[in-house]
């Protein structure tokens, strides 16, 4: 995090160095954004009570799960200091890796068997905060502000490749597993915008103290009742913590009906060692779930 308080401190020493009366903000902001971003999302489970089963009994990793969405956004000031805004986007994962280990202890010796398969899947999101500026310089300012996080991807993995013992592999076009993973989040952070001419820069940093989630897992080749039974058959619950990151450069253009075009990066991590996860019937321990999305941003957009 030592990068986001330097980059912080950058913009109060930019706008402090322009020591200019501070002009009116906009009253309210509206524009869209497109977001190219990577994913990886890891799970594992303890059901080493049961021998021969070891701990890490499982790890299902989806990794490269690379996305394009579109989100709308809006911010509005209440009176002098108070401001909320908002945002809320859609997507697609179009290619991913999904990477599903089991592992076993016998005669004292780690066995293990992998399959890895292609997968693709949907992205949601969607944030709202409320906020107030604590300190202004010039057009440098400071806000604080809470807020609430939802964000969901939705995986579906199609056939597999076994890369272990003598290997083998299923048809790609056969779902094999499906994945539908929600978190929930509070949100705390300090805010940070500051303007030389028509250029503005804005960054946010969001500490998350409290999160849960659901994650559903349907195994379509394990449904019989001797087996997981109908899916989805494995679900996942507990708590979790993480940080969110956005920085974004934007200007505008007068010729362009005072349209604003701006690019950024947008860094999302929540994780958990809290969790029980349910199959057959059975509760196990989760050890660990990690969710990561990471990318570029490109927004046009509006203040009156």
């Amino acid at each position: 995090m030592r990068t986001v308080w330097l980059a912080i401190a950058a913009m109060l020493a930019a706008g402090g160095a322009q020591a200019q009366p501070a002009e009116e903000a906009p009253g309210f902001e509206f524009g869209v954004r497109y977001w190219l971003s990577s994913g990886t999302t890891t799970r594992s489970h303890d059901a080493s009570r049961f021998p021969p089963l070891a701990n890490p009994t499982s790890t299902l990793e989806y990794d490269d799960m690379w996305a394009n969405s579109i989100e709308l956004y809006a911010r509005k000031t209440l009176g002098e200091k108070w401001w909320v805004k908002g945002y809320a986007g859609v997507g697609r994962i179009n290619t991913g890796t999904f990477t599903d280990q089991d592992f076993i202890i016998l005669n004292g010796a780690l066995f293990y068997a992998e399959t890895v398969s292609g997968m693709d899947g949907d992205l949601k999101y969607g944030t709202i905060d409320i906020g107030r500026e604590v300190w202004r310089r010039g057009s440098t300012a400071l806000s604080v502000f809470a807020g609430y996080r939802q964000w969901n991807e939705q995986l579906t993995a199609h056939g597999f490749t076994l890369t272990t013992g003598i290997g083998g592999s299923f048809d790609d076009s056969v779902p094999v597993v499906a994945n539908d993973l929600t978190w929930k989040a509070a949100r705390l952070g300090l805010a940070a915008t500051a303007e030389r001419g028509r250029t503005r820069y804005a960054m946010e940093v969001a500490l998350v103290p409290y999160a849960t989630y659901r994650n559903e897992d349907s195994h379509f080749l394990r449904q019989s009742p001797n087996d997981l039974g109908p899916v989805p058959n494995v679900i996942a619950e507990g708590r979790g913590t993480g940080f969110q990151f956005d920085l974004e450069v934007r200007r505008v253009y007068p010729q362009l009906w005072d349209l604003e075009f701006g690019l950024g990066i947008r860094w999302w991590k929540l994780a958990s060692t809290h969790g029980t996860q349910t199959q057959a019937g059975t509760d196990f321990p989760l050890t660990e779930l990690k969710s990561e999305r990471l990318g570029g941003l490109f927004t046009v957009g509006k203040s009156w």
